[in-house]
């Protein structure tokens, strides 16, 4: 029952959650990491292994590096690592706080690794935009590593309520009243520059498609274009690269809306929601997800870019065509554009929060 304060005012009484994640997510990460250890110990008996190389000939997953890693090691290291996260989770559920530098050491690394790493040239076959224009069926291997990633998702939001609760901050908003936080204005800042450089990072993976979808060779060959239009009949080509440039600029018109006011109150143009209030999950998860999904794709070109920088010769795929610093810019541009945008995500979720439902703090 309420009653009244000095001020004379009613309270108002503080809506419980619906799903108190903070204290449940340890419980949902759980189970996926139970059961990819159980599965490890099987593939050591002989159960079926599931990163082999697929039959499928639409397939991307033999270009990726688990497809030539020795099962023997992945079944040790799964089973090892899945084991110490299992641990680790268990002991973030009871919300022990002996190790704690350790347990949120395993649980960040760990959630980076899967979510951002592992799936790799994979990752865009979790984007549901990117999947429904991959008609195909998913290989076995690519469902297993996309599992894996969303695994890594749960892992790292069971880790944020964990570091919350343990540092005595609110589990939900992550204020307290000890330390105030960044003000909204430097969220604001962040939350410009990492937006304009998701905007502007795209066009260098954009233009060279636009000239080689006419014909002018940058960063390569007219005799590997002469190959690329020979496996493309017709005017494929042109519309491969153009349909690639497309989505990539669309992408960094649409990272714009995380510093515009389209991003928070519908525009005009979406009808049937114009003027109403955008959820803040739209924008954080459909960006959150396709800033992963590219920053795992721009991860299987780190290698290459590598070997470029220390001056060693760099193929085109299965050509004898030697990439140039020219040909070198659309792989920079995707994980500079990555990156930006999840950067600007996070930026974008700290700027638009208000007052916490569950401990009413406002300011940090």
């Amino acid at each position: 029952m309420s009653v009244l304060t000095s001020s004379g005012r009613i309270p108002r009484r503080r809506r419980r959650p619906a799903f108190d994640w903070p204290r449940h997510a340890p419980t949902v990460a759980l189970v996926p990491f139970a059961a990819y250890t159980a599965a490890a110990l099987a593939w050591f008996v002989g159960g079926p292994y599931p990163f082999a190389r697929p039959a499928n000939p639409e397939s991307n997953f033999p270009d990726h590096w688990l497809a030539a890693a020795d099962p023997a090691v992945v079944e040790g290291v799964t089973a090892g690592a899945g084991a110490v996260v299992v641990a680790t989770l268990l002991l973030m559920r009871f919300r022990v706080t002996a190790g704690r530098p350790v347990l949120l050491a395993v649980g960040w690394t760990v959630s980076a690794f899967l979510a951002l790493v592992l799936p790799g040239s994979e990752a865009l076959a979790g984007i549901p935009v990117f999947n429904l224009l991959t008609l195909f069926r998913l290989a076995w291997p690519t469902v297993h590593l996309l599992v894996l990633a969303y695994a890594g998702v749960a892992l790292a939001v069971a880790t944020l309520g964990y570091q919350r609760v343990t540092r005595d901050a609110c589990p939900h908003c992550g204020r307290d009243d000890r330390r105030p936080g960044w003000s909204q204005t430097r969220w604001t800042r962040i939350s410009r520059a990492a937006a304009l450089t998701a905007f502007a990072a795209p066009f260098g993976y954009a233009v060279p498609r636009v000239l080689w979808a006419a014909g002018i060779p940058v960063g390569t060959t007219p005799e590997f274009l002469e190959r690329i239009n020979a496996a493309n009949p017709g005017h494929g080509t042109a519309i491969m690269e153009l349909s690639l440039a497309a989505m990539a600029v669309t992408g960094g018109v649409l990272c714009l809306g995380l510093i515009q006011r389209w991003g928070e109150v519908w525009p005009w143009w979406v009808l049937g929601l114009a003027g109403r209030p955008v959820p803040r999950w739209f924008p954080v998860g459909l960006a959150g997800a396709c800033g992963a999904g590219l920053f795992g794709y721009a991860t299987m070109l780190v290698p290459d870019l590598v070997r470029f920088l220390a001056g060693r010769p760099v193929m085109f795929d299965d050509t004898d065509v030697r990439m140039t610093l020219a040909s070198e810019v659309p792989a920079f541009a995707l994980l500079l554009w990555s990156t930006a945008v999840l950067a600007a995500v996070v930026a974008y979720n700290y700027r638009t929060r208000g007052r916490c439902r569950h401990c009413g703090r406002m300011s940090g």
